[in-house]
């Protein structure tokens, strides 16, 4: 199974907890305070997760000003193309 815990909790904080059971936000007292632990426990592992996630994404992710010169050299390199079939056009 696992192991007992007891555990002592300011008043306020207990009956926070008995109005969410009650609620039906949880069925026991218990399983709330197993949900808090592992939140606490894993919350920041995932969150670390996500931070490392994000960081490689955004390495693989091009800036704006990257995507702005290339289109500007697509676009520089669309014109000439244009006006060298133009001129060859006139010449023939």
């Amino acid at each position: 199974m696992g192991s007992k815990l007891l555990l002592n909790l300011p008043d306020k904080d207990s009956q926070r907890i008995e109005m969410l059971v009650e609620a039906g936000e949880y069925a026991t007292k218990s399983e709330f305070i197993r949900f808090a632990i592992k939140q606490t426990l894993y919350g920041e592992e995932r969150l670390g997760r996500l931070e490392a996630t994000t960081s490689k994404l955004q390495k693989q992710t091009k800036s704006r000003k990257q995507i702005d010169e290339e289109v500007e050299w697509a676009k520089a390199g669309t014109r000439k193309a244009v006006s060298e079939m133009l001129n060859k056009s006139k010449r023939e």
